[in-house]
């Protein structure tokens, strides 16, 4: 099978390979030591039989030459004629490591197997040249099309010198090439929502139900070390919000609009942000960002937040100068939430952080924010939790 380097993909294969690369390597590839998903019928497919992956896939807008435009020879369809070869060969090699394997040595059986390898690509080779004579150039209108409209258009443009008004059509690009969408996908980007709440990331985390750490660590149930409530500090006290594990330094945004009531030191060389959110109905709350990258903060204290602005980015926990949270030998990197309902009052006259107000050392008014994260996850990604 040939391949590309990823330094010759193209802008579109590269944001292709990371789509793949960011869903499918969680859900298909957890528990094999293979490498990130590639180009392959098989990945592709994967991905497309995944609803949040294909939803990602159908969001691309793509420049590239339309199959409908070819030179007469057929340049570009003739390239594949040289992959033939180089497929049949690599076949071979497969096929001769497996006669070796089960000890078949005498020739005139590794002859057979290699004559029917040799036939069976003759066979394609053939189809091959039928689809393009049969199917593709008497397919190929765009050039036709293009050169017809050219000169329509030099027609129409000297008839109608006189009157600088006329608007001038837009005509196929003589190269062949244009934009690409998918218009079902792409009418998403027109659907105004209107939503109290969103969810803080942009994309769904690596412990959510259906990713990487979804069995073990998901952050909706209440049997893991991510809910609220579980045990810390060999149960000295109990956890303060729900950890949201993502990929390195992925984005953190604001659930809705509010103001920046503070900043500072976290736990084991994170930050936290707090901010005194009010929704589009008046619901009003503080929100504490925990665990976030100290370098990545793009807000400041008295900053005004709209709904979606990025906060910061998800950072990881450091103890000792080495990495704390690692799973199946995956450094975590998280968003941790706290809740706070604001009966304690919207703002930190009263601290969020009570180290004498046992279990969890928070403010009184500290909630499970599992039933507002799963608001926003609705918002966001179109998923009733």
């Amino acid at each position: 099978m040939a391949k590309l380097d990823l330094a010759d993909y193209t802008p579109a294969m590269k944001a292709l390979h990371q789509i793949l690369t960011g869903t499918l390597i969680y859900s298909t590839q957890r528990k094999k030591n293979l490498p990130p998903p590639t180009f392959t019928d098989s990945d592709l497919k994967e991905g497309l039989r995944r609803s949040w992956t294909a939803e990602l896939i159908g969001h691309l807008l793509v420049k590239y030459e339309s199959e409908w435009y070819a030179d007469e020879a057929l340049s570009k369809w003739n390239e594949i004629d040289d992959l033939f070869e180089e497929e049949k060969q690599q076949q071979k090699t497969l096929i001769e490591a497996g006669l070796d394997e089960w000890g078949i040595t005498q020739l005139y059986q590794r002859d057979i197997a290699m004559k029917k390898v040799d036939e069976a690509h003759e066979h394609v080779k053939k189809n091959w040249q039928l689809e393009k004579a049969q199917r593709i150039k008497p397919s190929l209108w765009w050039q036709q099309v293009a050169q017809a409209q050219a000169q329509a258009q030099t027609t129409s443009t000297e008839q109608s010198d006189a009157n600088a008004n006329t608007p001038k059509l837009s005509n196929l690009s003589t190269n062949g090439k244009a934009w690409f969408i998918h218009p079902v996908a792409m009418m998403d980007y027109f659907n105004i929502r209107s939503t109290e709440i969103i969810f803080p990331l942009k994309v769904k985390p690596i412990n959510n139900f259906d990713m990487q750490f979804g069995k073990r660590f998901n952050w909706t149930k209440n049997d893991n070390q991510t809910m609220f409530g579980a045990n810390r500090s060999g149960g000295k006290r109990k956890h303060a919000g729900r950890d949201l594990y993502t990929e390195p330094y992925t984005e953190i945004v604001a659930v809705c609009d509010g103001v920046v009531l503070q900043i500072s030191g976290f736990y084991s060389e994170t930050d936290q942000i707090t901010i005194r959110h009010k929704t589009s109905s008046g619901r009003q709350f503080i929100i504490r960002y925990g665990e976030v990258d100290h370098d990545s903060i793009k807000v400041k204290v008295g900053d005004v937040v709209k709904q979606g602005t990025v906060l910061a980015k998800t950072g990881k926990l450091i103890k000792a100068g080495k990495p704390e949270v690692v799973k199946n030998g995956k450094v975590i990197y998280m968003l941790h939430l706290e809740y706070y309902s604001g009966k304690g009052g919207l703002d930190l006259k009263k601290p969020l952080t009570d180290r004498a107000n046992l279990p969890y050392q928070r403010r009184s008014d500290l909630i499970d924010p599992l039933e507002l994260l799963k608001e926003g996850y609705q918002s966001t990604f179109g998923v009733e939790l």
